[in-house]
This record gives structure tokens, sequence and C-alpha cells, in this order.
């Protein structure tokens, strides 16, 4: 056995799930008031605001609506999804609000329960993702072959592509309906904890106003992101699941949860640079995401930038047969072949700068995404020139850089 073989598959794995799980318990200690009020079994708060959290996420999967089919996999299966994010999204804030309203303690009960809303999640990942690795091995959503591979990083990377579970597909649920959900209710909830206990901060609301408008903005392309890579080939195991039910309400919220027993110390002039320096950058990465959209939708006939939409036609194989793709080139596209990933940081950055004058803490998020989407890069890239072969080596030589033009 390789080395790499040995790090990827039997090392890797249980070092990043007892790390990471350890890790976002210490980090909830660190960044508030000191006070470790974590048990490793959470607490009723704890175990009715995720008991809250799921059902809630589950009733908006139920409701009949619209139905989006996603790209369908090798083995030809069509994945179906339900398309009401941005109605979510919005009724989920407003019903929050209400009840801060008529419960005002809610936001500090919040903060003050989070490392115990952590232990939680972290138990309800876990069982989650066990019952992910057993049902892909005895029942499994489609008939799909796949190598086996150690246990352990079967159970890190997950069995299944799109399994199912109570009527509902398994990664929108973790992903878009629990995960990003949290991430917004505690960035809330957090501003308003800081309001009550430090008085009104713009820096600290620029912070939360920030991951709204994000937010906001992922729900109304939220079908989009079902024809992204980390839908298409992440198969539904720990390093999806744990990190969309744990890591990101941990580590996603983290600057605006610091925030609250740190008081921002930056000026209200620089808190609105922030701001508008993070406006931009959501702005363009929303143009990145409708270009590649529209280009889809009208199948490459189309201009962008004022011009014909330019495209390498790409073949590949799939289990059904040949297919084939059209790989953008021109537009945001044609500048850079992750420029989204790009604009991803800069908000990030922006968001996370309200904390300046506290070491790194507050930086964690981006100091992590930074790592995050350098890697994502390579690794997206392995799996485009898996896919397409010579037609991707091609596009890359059409679009030379992959984040930043004349850098890299």
């Amino acid at each position: 056995m390789g080395v790499h073989s040995l790090l990827r598959y039997y090392l890797g794995p249980p070092v990043m799930v007892v790390t990471t799980t350890v890790g976002v318990q210490y980090l909830a200690l660190v960044g508030g008031d000191g006070v470790n009020r974590w048990s490793l079994v959470g607490n009723t708060h704890s175990w009715t605001v995720v008991a809250v959290t799921v059902l809630w996420a589950l009733l908006s999967l139920w409701v009949p609506g619209k139905v989006f089919h996603g790209p369908q996999t090798s083995f030809g299966y069509t994945p179906k999804y339900r398309a009401n994010g941005f109605q979510f999204f919005w009724v989920s804030l407003a019903a929050f609000l209400s009840l801060v309203v008529f419960y005002p303690n809610v936001p500090c009960d919040l903060v003050d329960n989070f490392q115990n809303i952590l232990a939680s999640c972290n138990i309800l990942a876990f069982v989650l993702c066990i019952f992910l690795l057993v049902k892909g091995k005895m029942w499994p959503e489609s008939t799909e072959v796949i190598e086996p591979k150690p246990l352990v990083y079967e159970f890190y990377r997950g069995m299944e592509l799109h399994p199912r579970l109570l009527g509902v597909d398994v990664k929108q649920l973790t992903n878009c309906r629990f995960g990003l959900l949290a991430w917004e209710l505690l960035v809330v909830a957090f501003f308003l904890a800081g309001w009550e206990r430090n008085g009104f901060n713009i820096a600290h609301f620029v912070c939360a106003a920030l991951q709204t408008i994000y937010l906001a903005k992922f729900y109304w392309w939220e079908t989009g992101y079902f024809n992204t890579l980390d839908i298409i080939l992440d198969r539904a195991g720990y390093y999806i699941c744990w990190g969309c039910l744990v890591f990101v309400p941990s580590l996603y919220t983290y600057t605006s949860y610091y925030l609250v027993a740190h008081p921002p110390l930056v000026s209200a002039e620089a808190a609105m640079f922030f701001f508008v320096l993070g406006l931009c950058a959501i702005l363009w990465n929303y143009r990145i995401d409708w270009e590649k959209e529209y280009f889809r939708a009208h199948d490459g006939k189309c201009n962008l930038w004022g011009r014909p939409a330019t495209y390498i036609d790409a073949e590949y194989k799939s289990t059904i047969g040949p297919k084939r793709s059209k790989l953008l080139t021109s537009g945001c596209w044609g500048v850079a072949r992750h420029l989204n990933y790009t604009l991803e940081l800069v908000l990030a950055l922006a968001w996370c700068l309200p904390g300046l004058g506290y070491s790194f803490w507050p930086f964690l998020y981006v100091i992590f995404l930074t790592v995050l989407l350098v890697h994502r890069v390579f690794r997206d890239e392995e799996k485009c020139r898996d896919k397409y072969g010579a037609a991707w080596d091609k596009y890359c030589k059409e679009v030379p850089y992959r984040m930043i033009p004349g850098v890299f």
C-alpha cells in the first residue's frame, strides 16, 4: 500500500472526523464569554432548537409545489428537488423575527446555548451518516456500482450520490434546508444578542447584513446549486452532511458569534466601506452565476458582454452512451475558470473585517474558505479533466487563469 493510499483511505478520514468534531466545540468556547457550557449530549434547549429546525426543513420539502430535476447521473438516475427555496428563506426569517418579538430572550438564549446546540448537531450528524452508510450498502437508491473502499473512508466520503430519506433528497435537506437556514438564523440571532448586550453597532450589523444578502441570493438561485460539482459529484457522507449540519452553523457564523462577546472596534466609516465592498462582491458573483445559467438556458445561442457567447464543444462518456456539453469561454467565464470563487473570498473577507483588531479569531472563516476553495479548484479541475479529456485541456489554454487573471 502506497503512502498516498494510506493517508487518503485509512489515516485522513479518522483524523478529520476527530479534529473537526472536537474543534467546533472548542471554537464555540473561545468565541464566547469563556464559560464552558458544553455537555456531550447537549441539553433540553439545544435539542429543542435542533428538532424544530429539522422538522421545519422537512416541512418545506414535503409541501406540494414546483419540482426541479437535477442533471442525470452517469448511471441514469435523475435527482428530484423541491424548488421553493426563496420562499422558504423569507418565511423562515419572518417566522424567526416574529418569535423574537414575542420572546425577546431567544437571541441571547441561542448564544448561551451555542456550545450545546453544536453538540446536538454533532450527534444528529453522526446518526445520519451511519444510517447513510448502512443504507448505501444494504438498500441503495440506485443500481450504481462503485468500487469498495475501507469502511472508515466510505463513512467519510459517503456511499450514494443522491440518497432520499422520508421522501426528500438528503443533500437538499442537510445543505439547503438545515445548514444554510441555521447559518442565517444564528447570524441574525447573534447580531440581536450583541445589540441587547452591547448596544447597536453598525459593524456587527454589516457583518450580519452581508451574510443575509448572500444567503438570500443563494436561495434565489437554489436550483442552480443543484447543477454544481458539490451536488453532482460529492456523495452523501460525513464530508458533506456533517459539514452542513455542524460545520456550517459553527464556523460560517463564527465572526457574528465572536462579536457578541467581543464588540467591534472599527469605525462606522470603515464598516460602511466593508459593506460596499461585500455588496459589490455579491452582485458580481451573482452576475457570474447568471451568465452560466443564461448560457445553459439558451444552449449557447446567446450574447454575453455584447457579443456572441463562445464555448468549446466537449464530448464525454456515460453508462448510457456518449453525451455532449459546452464549456463556456466568454463573459466572466472567459476571464478566469473559477472567478466565482475569488468573489466568494472577497465577500467573506468583507463580513469578517468588522472583527479587525481581535487577532485572527474573527477571520477564521475566510482563512478556512481560502484553503477550501484553492483545494477545490484543483479537485474540480481533476474531475473535469477526467470527464472531458482533451476538451478540458483546450479549455484551459483558452482560459489560462484559475482565480486571479494574470496571477493564478
